[in-house]
């Protein structure tokens, strides 16, 4: 980084302004003594030259004082904004803000210097990794949980969001709670309601969170409900309290990354209350749909899918590593996608948008998200 370019201030013009002061008074005097208007007009003039001189002395030596001081003060926000790299956006606004305001008392070299760390900070800003998980991709050989808390002692900042749906069908079936799905997705009453809220944003959760923790990361859980995080509504009157994402209020999962830990987010709703007699404000919102706007909302830099499939496959069952928008949606409305990897490929055509990278990648093999998120892995990225 540069020293400040700051220069002395010089007496020169203030003693040559009380000077040319002097000598008028001198004139002044004279043309007064021996009653001579000119020699009277010559020294008025050169006395307002002296002050003249003088004022722009003093001006300029407070300008130069003001800009020295503000070069120095400069010298210390681009040093603190240089330690910021890389660092919540927060923590630096104020110091740019700040810094921009003494704008006019800065040498134009330093103004050219900061605005090309800020550059720089925005280049390097690091945004979250969102991996969608489900119990289907935790297997005995399965290397995510070890992924995801490497990545966090890189630097990384990976949000997980997971389902759960097998194992809510276990305890359904061992309740007796009979089940269904239209396009991949439960159908929610009352009853099954329960069970999913129990058993994603109880036992799932915190299994995943202990086995984190467990292995040297840290872990923290919430669910859709916690702090409204996720607000749905109901999707339609034929899924009962299946529910769709209205709205993402990402301040607790923020909140969580700010304080060092991996968020685990077991997907499901608020659902404001609706009145009438229906008292019910919980949903149970599918977790790949979830993932998607979780992502959107934190403006994420990846959305990872962990499927136990080697990722979307042609109709002879050929891996399709790339996948157009337009060949997602044929794919779709021709049935060649079905089941559970339809919310998967919807997910990821609604955050391409805005998230720079969107993938579905068999979680069943050795350090797969580590190779997505290097883009050495397999799978399909959509386009």
């Amino acid at each position: 980084m540069a020293e400040p370019n700051i220069k002395p201030s010089s007496g020169k013009r203030l003693l040559l302004g009380l000077g040319f002061v002097y000598l008028g008074i001198i004139g002044l005097g004279i043309g007064l003594y021996l009653d001579d208007m000119a020699a009277v007009i010559i020294g008025l003039a050169v006395i307002s030259l002296g002050m003249a001189v003088y004022t722009v002395a003093t001006v300029r030596g407070s300008y130069r004082r003001m800009r020295t001081i503000a070069n120095f003060v400069f010298h210390e926000k681009l040093a603190i904004i240089s330690s910021y790299l890389g660092k919540p956006q927060k923590q630096i606004e104020h110091d740019r803000q700040a810094a921009l305001e003494m704008e006019r008392w800065v040498e134009p070299i330093l103004r050219q210097e900061f605005e090309e760390l800020w550059q720089e900070y925005f280049e390097n800003e690091r945004r979250p990794i969102v991996v969608k998980i489900g119990g289907s991709t935790l297997g005995n050989h399965d290397t995510t949980l070890k992924d995801i808390v490497a990545l966090q002692k890189q630097g990384a900042l990976p949000v997980v969001v997971h389902g759960g749906g097998t194992r809510v069908t276990e305890w359904l079936e061992k309740m007796g709670v009979s089940t269904s799905f239209i396009r991949g997705t439960r159908v929610t009453d009352k009853e099954s309601l329960q069970v999913v809220v129990a058993v994603l944003a109880g036992l799932v959760n915190k299994e995943l969170v202990a086995a984190i923790n467990s292995l040297g990361g840290k872990a923290l859980g919430l669910s859709g409900i916690d702090g409204a995080l996720i607000e749905g509504q109901i999707k339609s009157p034929d899924m009962g309290y299946t529910g769709e994402v209205v709205k993402v209020n990402p301040e607790s999962i923020i909140a969580v990354i700010s304080a060092g830990y991996i968020p685990v987010i077991a997907t499901g709703g608020f659902r404001p209350p609706p009145g009438g007699d229906d008292p019910v404000m919980l949903l149970n919102i599918n977790a790949d749909a979830s993932a998607s706007e979780i992502a959107l909302a934190l403006k994420a830099e990846r959305l990872i899918f962990l499927t136990d499939v080697p990722g979307v496959q042609d109709d002879k069952g050929k891996l399709l590593p790339k996948l157009s928008a337009a060949k997602a949606r044929s794919l779709i409305d021709s049935s060649i996608i079905t089941g559970g990897m339809i919310p998967k490929v919807e997910g990821c055509l609604r955050a391409r948008s805005h998230v720079p990278s969107t993938q579905i990648i068999d979680g069943r093999n050795e350090g797969a998200l580590l190779a997505a998120v290097k883009g050495k892995g397999n799978g399909t990225t959509i386009e």
